[in-house]
């Protein structure tokens, strides 16, 4: 299937979301320094899968961290606990409309990567205290690594998938 019938033919979830440490925005403004290479516009990301949305309530880097999915299951892989921990101010996930929205399957997370090139205004948003909080209640596999093997993991020619199964999990404590 060639890739305009592919991009076709994926339907569009009801709603996306998208997170951030910032409890106050009113529209979602195009930014282009996140862009996934160099022909891309500037744009608006957001996500079907609430629980990856959590994983970007921190402002963070490639350099640090690693954001991705295995099996549809959202992981992070940080290589500063201390850092993560200090920025966590918590903030929200708000819930955008699909309208101006497009996924290329070939770039980024594919079909969990949505972009629009156009401003985009909240449906809703909830509000949240601590982004590490949220994303084990929402099944998110946080993986705190030091910085040696998080250069490894970036390194590694298979994605660092052999790697990740030595890592240990964060576990929610009670």
């Amino acid at each position: 299937m060639d890739f305009e019938k592919r991009r076709n033919s994926i339907e569009k979830p009801p709603v996306l979301y998208h997170a951030s440490s910032n409890r106050n925005i009113s529209e979602f403004e195009t930014r282009g320094e996140r862009t996934r290479d160099s022909l891309e516009a500037p744009s608006v990301f957001a996500t079907p899968n609430k629980a990856l949305a959590s994983c970007f309530l921190v402002p963070s880097d490639d350099s640090w961290v690693h954001i991705g999915t295995k099996d549809d299951i959202p992981f992070i892989v940080i290589s500063d606990k201390d850092r993560f921990l200090e920025l966590d101010k918590g903030g929200a996930i708000y819930t955008v409309p699909t309208t101006s929205f497009q996924t290329d399957p070939l770039k980024g997370m594919g079909e969990q990567e949505w972009t629009s090139i156009d401003p985009v205004s909240p449906l809703s948003q909830e509000e949240v205290t601590s982004a590490l909080e949220t994303m084990l209640e929402l099944g998110v596999q946080i993986y705190f690594v030091n910085k040696d093997e998080f250069d490894a993991y970036e390194a590694a020619p298979d994605g660092g998938e052999a790697l990740m199964q030595t890592f240990t999990p964060e576990q929610r404590t009670l």
